[in-house]
């Protein structure tokens, strides 16, 4: 029979779910096929007392190895950055995508610190810019659904906001262990979270939830096929647009607000961006909703540009008579 995920959560929950119906720890996790997931841990925790500048030149290694062991990933990256900035050369692609991998590799050696470290812990290392946004919607009595882009320190921009009452997905790792050692992580004692499992996710009870106040985090930018989808400009090339995110809107009442999480070289810490809510959004036109989506992604991506997700399959689904770019 198949493991059915369930939902990480706090004791305290926008759902008021019980813990019973939470995704625990199991007996099989000591199992020796277990014992290297148990090693990599203990390893990602000494990695925690490494200093930041140490850790840093560690990612850029991570990046670097990346970068020229995995060709098919690079490849990806290169040919999403031609697709969105045709105007720029192949030089500045390249450089683009060298600076990509420096920063997915430093996130890749900082995400420990979300496994291990307390939320209080954390919180000095995050900021938000215009969380105002967020608290105006709320003391109205809306539900705010955040608009947010991939970017590769993502998981710090959940943390960041663990203040809010928050609804959000996960997409479940084929490693059962290292599914409930990172989900538990995304659901700390102080936090008044629940986080569904992407193929599970009941939007029914997420549309009540925001019809009485909550934050949904929501990622918007992948392209998950043709279903629920139009086409529209997403930079230089159209690309499939979720129309979900105007019908939850529309159903629930919710303000819809952009989101990003980057880091700051200069601060030190894991930014998280919150613009203004989305105006006449939704409209009774799917198809303009989602180039006001769009241009409010492009918005935010552009305020680092190297750090968004270009290794995702942004353009998989294509436009009839458009080939398939990821060959």
């Amino acid at each position: 029979m198949q493991h059915q995920e369930k939902p990480f959560l706090s004791k305290k929950n926008p759902l008021n779910l019980k813990q019973k119906e939470s995704e625990c720890f199991s007996l099989m996790y000591v199992l020796p096929n277990y014992w290297f997931t148990w090693l990599l841990m203990l390893f990602s925790f000494l990695l925690t007392f490494v200093p930041q500048v140490i850790r840093n030149i560690l990612g850029d290694v991570v990046g670097k190895i990346i970068m020229f062991t995995n060709s098919k990933r690079r490849n990806i990256v290169i040919i999403n950055l031609s697709l969105c900035f045709k105007d720029k050369s192949k030089n500045e692609i390249n450089n683009l995508c060298k600076s990509y991998f420096s920063y997915l590799g430093r996130a890749f050696i900082d995400l420990p610190l979300l496994w291990w470290r307390s939320n209080k812990t954390l919180q000095d290392s995050c900021e938000i810019i215009n969380k105002h946004h967020i608290e105006e919607e709320l003391s109205k009595g809306k539900g705010v659904i955040l608009l947010a882009a991939h970017s590769v320190s993502l998981d710090f921009g959940g943390r960041s906001l663990s203040e809010f009452p928050i609804i959000s997905m996960y997409k479940p790792f084929r490693n059962k262990l290292l599914n409930w050692f990172i989900g538990r992580s995304r659901s700390k004692e102080t936090d008044n979270v629940v986080v569904y499992p992407r193929d599970n996710f009941p939007f029914r009870k997420v549309i009540k939830a925001l019809k009485n106040g909550v934050v949904f985090y929501y990622l918007a930018d992948e392209d998950l096929g043709i279903e629920n989808s139009v086409f529209e400009n997403f930079f230089d090339e159209k690309k499939s647009t979720l129309t979900s995110i105007s019908k939850i809107s529309s159903l629930s009442n919710a303000s819809v607000l952009p989101c990003i999480n980057h880091y700051c070289q200069e601060s030190k810490k894991y930014i998280t961006y919150i613009g203004e809510p989305l105006k006449n959004f939704p409209s009774n036109n799917l198809q303009k909703d989602a180039n006001t989506i769009n241009i409010a992604l492009e918005k935010i991506i552009l305020r680092d540009i190297e750090q968004y997700m270009w290794s995702l399959r942004l353009f998989q689904t294509r436009p009839a008579g458009k080939r398939y770019p990821y060959q």
